[in-house]
């Protein structure tokens, strides 16, 4: 049986490594691109655009820091069942790479070794961490409604409230798209823009400043996706004597 999965494996892992060096590529050429998309624009709204881009910044950071700390660290620490310092130890070793990476799928090997540190099933190493650290973008989710709401106001383009909820929309879908490299979120933000008519040209500004906020970015996809581990590991405590003599259970004194 596995000898007849390996020419299988062997093509999709040959794909994927194509794939992931033909984003590497594009990514290498990213700054010469981003230049020149940004040039024009500089020059259009001059020394006031670098205050706009610095409370962009910001606000993206602060943001998403929030929404780890209000939203992400609950669901795990609640819905997980497990307990403060738990879930920040099961955190803390994906984060830092994630932090200093900018990459999702660079942090996939610290995230398996926590899930399995904390007795994840089968379920959950094997297929939940590696489909949330290729699929599931919270912070992505932040950060290009962020940066819409943002062009449209350096633009001076007003948004209705339809073309809001088609921001919305299309953001939840753009997430989905978003490779797992630096700076891949940005890139995907283009249909959102286009949906919303919307300068595309705008993203050159967003990337050129992107390197702050993708750090904290990655951080919250990496906090996302163990969140959801702990999550799935909870429910497969299936017995309340399991959930009650689970040593990372959060108990109360």
């Amino acid at each position: 049986r596995d000898e007849r999965r390996t020419p299988v494996l062997n093509v999709v892992e040959g794909i994927a490594e194509a794939m992931q060096r033909l984003v590497s590529a594009i990514l290498e050429l990213a700054p010469v691109g981003v230049f020149a998309l940004a040039v024009p624009l500089a020059t259009r709204f001059g020394v006031a655009m670098v205050g706009a881009v610095v409370v962009y910044v910001v606000l993206v950071v602060a943001l998403t820091v929030a929404a780890v700390a209000l939203l992400l660290y609950p669901v795990g620490i609640i819905g997980g069942g497990l307990t403060p310092a738990a879930f920040a130890s099961l955190c803390a070793p994906a984060q830092a790479v994630a932090f200093s990476s900018r990459s999702s799928l660079a942090s996939l090997p610290a995230m398996l070794e926590s899930a399995e540190r904390i007795g994840a099933p089968a379920v959950v190493t094997g297929f939940i961490v590696p489909l949330g650290a290729s699929v599931f973008r919270f912070g992505a989710a932040v950060a290009q409604t962020v940066g819409v709401l943002f062009l449209a106001r350096l633009f001076g383009v007003a948004l209705s409230v339809p073309q809001l909820a088609t921001v919305v929309v299309t953001v939840i879908f753009a997430t989905f798209t978003v490779p797992g490299v630096p700076g891949g979120s940005i890139l995907a933000m283009v249909p959102v823009l286009r949906a919303v008519d919307l300068p595309v040209e705008g993203v050159g500004i967003l990337l050129a400043v992107d390197a702050i906020p993708d750090m904290f970015r990655t951080t919250a996809n990496v906090t996302g996706t163990l969140a959801l581990a702990a999550l799935v590991r909870r429910s497969s405590l299936t017995t309340t004597k399991d959930i009650v003599e689970d040593p990372l259970h959060a108990q109360a004194d």
